[in-house]
């Protein structure tokens, strides 16, 4: 038969039981959540990233696009040199790379 003191030393490892689980559950909690936040954060950031870029690609085609229309509508003698002006390597170099997600 178990004693008052049994007892109390069996309260006692269940409560010691009790609060290490709570305390396992709660950091473990508080770690997902971490990772949760910190990768949402880092897809803020990819988007971030990739809105400036495609604000900067969109800046260049539509200065292209200006061009065109001076192009097509301006028949001066600078013809020649607004076509030089959309051969320049810098649009090319600057465009972004094309990823192909399959």
């Amino acid at each position: 038969m178990m004693g008052p003191g049994d007892a109390i030393a069996v309260v006692a490892v269940a409560g010691v039981a009790i609060g290490f689980l709570i305390t396992i559950g709660t950091t473990l909690h508080k770690w997902i959540e971490y990772k949760r936040h910190r990768a949402e954060l880092e897809l803020q950031a990819r988007g971030a990233v990739r809105s400036e870029r495609n604000e900067a690609y969109n800046d260049l085609l539509e200065e292209r696009v200006r061009v065109l229309e001076r192009i097509a509508t301006d028949r001066g003698v600078d013809l020649a040199l607004r076509i030089e002006e959309l051969r320049e390597p810098a649009w090319v170099e600057s465009a972004p790379k094309q990823r192909s997600d399959a």
